[in-house]
């Protein structure tokens, strides 16, 4: 029962780490009825902001849904002819499709959740194991929101926490915040 008990406040913990309490949201401006704003054609190079970890638009998707094979991820495709297409299927539902040069890569739904702050989370998978957690690895957690700035821009906020150690003995965990803003093609 007492590590039933351990792991459960761990798992809480990790869970709650890569809020979005104290970011920006002022330029958030989505709710019922203009959520269609979203929906369109998007530049996957970002027109402001950079990240390590998340510095495209479709790295948001491929981080929180593991779209690709861990060993193929040096060269996906050519990300400056990717585009990345939007479009709202309900309130709960985000069609999601990238394109490479006219060719379709990937076409996926994708459970969204619109909240009172103007913003539209991802709510796929986003808690990633790598190794051994602790013993030789970690874990991360992505969480990635979305919404439409003053020009109709998608403006991208991803938090990344990670944690990683060795032996337990020597461990780290930091949380990185990204606030991209994507141009809208059409």
């Amino acid at each position: 029962m007492k590590n039933i008990f351990f792991y459960l406040i761990v798992f809480l913990f990790t869970m709650s780490c890569a809020g979005f309490k104290n970011v920006d949201h002022s330029t958030a401006g989505l709710n019922e009825n203009n959520l269609n704003k979203i929906e369109g054609t998007y530049n996957n190079l970002p027109s402001s902001g950079s990240g390590f970890y998340v510095g495209r638009l479709n790295e948001v998707f491929d981080r929180n849904l593991e779209m690709y094979n861990v060993n193929k991820t040096t060269e996906k495709y050519d990300n400056k002819n990717v585009n990345l297409k939007l479009r709202i299927v309900n309130q709960h539902t985000l069609n999601v499709k990238i394109y490479e040069a006219e060719n379709l890569l990937f076409d996926q739904d994708l459970k969204v959740q619109l909240k009172k702050d103007g913003f539209l989370y991802l709510k796929e998978k986003r808690f990633m194991l790598d190794g051994i957690p602790l013993i030789l690895g970690g874990w991360n957690i992505q969480k990635s929101r979305f919404t439409i700035d003053q020009n109709n821009h998608l403006k991208v906020q991803s938090n990344y926490f990670f944690c990683n150690g060795i032996l337990i003995v020597m461990s780290d965990w930091k949380t990185l915040h990204y606030d991209l803003t994507f141009e809208k093609i059409q």
